[in-house]
């Protein structure tokens, strides 16, 4: 099936430049309530760790500022 591009949704991204605080350790906020608000079930751990799953179950979020691991990924997201 051929779909006209004229009729697919607009992908909007923002720039590179507007997106450094989700990389950084201290502003999952956004997301995380973006996440709970389309009914993602959402833990936290002891250690201040966000792990989030999608209702189908079939996708993961984690926020991970205190995991060693994701700092030498240099990344505290994990998808």
């Amino acid at each position: 099936m051929n779909t006209s591009p004229a009729l697919l949704p607009a992908v909007v991204r923002p720039a590179v430049e507007d997106r450094p605080w989700l990389s950084s350790d201290h502003c999952a906020g956004p997301v995380l309530d973006l996440l709970d608000a389309l009914g993602w079930a959402i833990v936290d751990t002891p250690e201040a760790n966000v792990h989030a799953t999608s209702p189908d179950g079939r996708v993961y979020v984690g926020w991970l500022p205190e995991d060693p691991a994701a700092w030498q990924r240099d990344t505290v997201w994990q998808v």
